[in-house]
């Protein structure tokens, strides 16, 4: 092991997810140039937000296979497991764009304006299967990443960016369509593309596992102990992004809660970004945290990873470079612009956070222990939602609110990670010990 496999290990998972964020810029970039921008943009962020949230039971589905998927038998078991968690949440998804469930989330609960939540309606409406897609797509991705072909996976998201940039364009450009429904057809037929491509591309690899017998004093896996690795990746990820909701409501009972909601999925696209790397880093652990060598090269690596993407958001967003995206590449209102500063200056410490958080819920994962995750997530939530709400009500601004509670949260997430896996690092020595005696 050495820090060069792992940057090349990393690297094309760090481009994959940065090209999944950059579909929000793309997007955005449309709409703020459609008539009533303002509003367009909102209700495309409530979109997008809305759809994620739905689809949280299955983003860890990429987690569960790679780490899960060791043989015919429980490839197929994981195969059925996704299938049952696909239609779950497509069923939610058909109950919140056909049902009164969409204006009594957004209206009595995060108390959206009623504009909005109109604008917000046809886009969830064309996204009913878009978190199904993102399954299926994630499971083999599982698959490719436990081979160890990282490239595809940055290739696929290389055709889904491509595929909704072009769409967007056209459909901003050549039509009159409302800008979030525009954004709405670019996301879902873009995520029909890339899950069409990682199938194809996966195919070898699932041919080997297969072909795989389980290993002779293996026990098969169960259902039970599927659920047991994945409900605690799947409370984590609905926890994490229950904080966009919980940020939302605050924001609307702004005296400028259009142009705040408007900002503020333009700050998350840019935190998106930055993080990228972050957030590709917990699959590098997985995959390649095998005993106490690669461990150390793996913790220092996640340390100077943080830090530099925290120093490139610094730079982006404390110069003249953020007045050049909101202005001459996004195309925002000039009401925004400052919102957008505001918010990106006091988030700056978020992509370090993001890294090593990342770092940390793998080692927890491969220690078995992933309940601790999603605890520590819980108690960031909390005090992010209660930094906001409580920042708000005492004057403080939305944006400013919302960007310095999620430090705050994330912080405090990161502490609650790292004495959880202090309290059980002898677990993590036991899963290389396992991991010697496998092969």
């Amino acid at each position: 092991m050495t820090y060069k496999k792992v940057l090349i290990f990393w690297f094309p998972l760090a481009m994959a997810w940065l090209m999944m964020t950059l579909e929000g810029p793309w997007i955005q970039g449309v709409i703020s140039r459609k008539p009533d921008s303002e509003t367009e943009l909102a209700a495309f962020g409530l979109v997008f937000s809305l759809s994620v949230l739905i689809e949280t039971p299955i983003i860890m589905l990429l987690a569960t296979s790679n780490a899960l998927s060791r043989d015919r038998q429980s490839f197929r078991l994981i195969w059925r497991f996704m299938f049952g968690m696909n239609a779950l949440i497509t069923t939610i998804a058909v109950l919140m764009a056909f049902t009164p469930l969409l204006d009594l989330y957004l209206g009595a609960l995060l108390r959206i304006p009623e504009h909005i939540i109109e604008a917000t309606r046809p886009g969830m409406k064309i996204m009913i299967f878009w978190g199904a897609f993102i399954g299926y797509r994630r499971f083999h991705q599982g698959v490719l990443i436990r081979f160890g072909n990282t490239r595809y996976v940055g290739y696929g998201t290389a055709v889904r960016v491509l595929f909704s940039g072009g769409v967007a364009f056209f459909l901003g450009s050549l039509t009159n369509i409302a800008g979030s429904v525009a954004g709405a057809v670019a996301l879902m037929l873009a995520v029909i593309a890339e899950a069409a491509y990682t199938y194809l591309v996966s195919r070898h690899d699932v041919k080997r596992l297969l072909k795989t017998d389980i290993k002779p004093g293996r026990l098969a896996l169960t259902y039970r102990q599927t659920l047991r690795f994945h409900i605690p990746l799947a409370i984590t990820s609905m926890i994490t992004f229950l904080i966009h909701p919980a940020i939302e409501r605050g924001l609307a009972s702004m005296p400028d809660a259009a142009q705040s909601l408007a900002a503020w999925p333009v700050i998350l696209s840019i935190l998106l970004v930055m993080r990228a790397g972050g957030m590709a880093y917990q699959e590098v652990v997985i995959s390649l945290n095998e005993n106490e060598q690669n461990h150390r090269i793996l913790r220092n690596f996640s340390l100077h990873l943080g830090l530099g993407l925290s120093l490139t958001m610094t730079a982006f967003a404390c110069t003249p470079l953020i007045s050049v995206y909101t202005s001459e590449i996004l195309g925002l209102p000039e009401t925004l612009h400052d919102l957008v500063t505001v918010g990106a200056q006091a988030a700056v410490l978020v992509p370090l956070l993001t890294a090593l958080q990342s770092y940390l819920r793998a080692l927890l994962m491969l220690s078995d222990r992933t309940a601790a995750i999603y605890q520590a997530i819980a108690l960031g939530f909390l005090l992010t939602t209660i930094f906001v709400w409580g920042g708000i009500a005492l004057g403080l601004h939305g944006i400013l609110a919302a960007s310095l509670g999620m430090t705050l949260g994330q912080l405090v997430e990161l502490a609650l990670l790292c004495l959880a896996y202090r309290r059980g690092a002898g677990a993590l020595r036991a899963h290389w010990q396992s991991a010697v005696a496998a092969t």
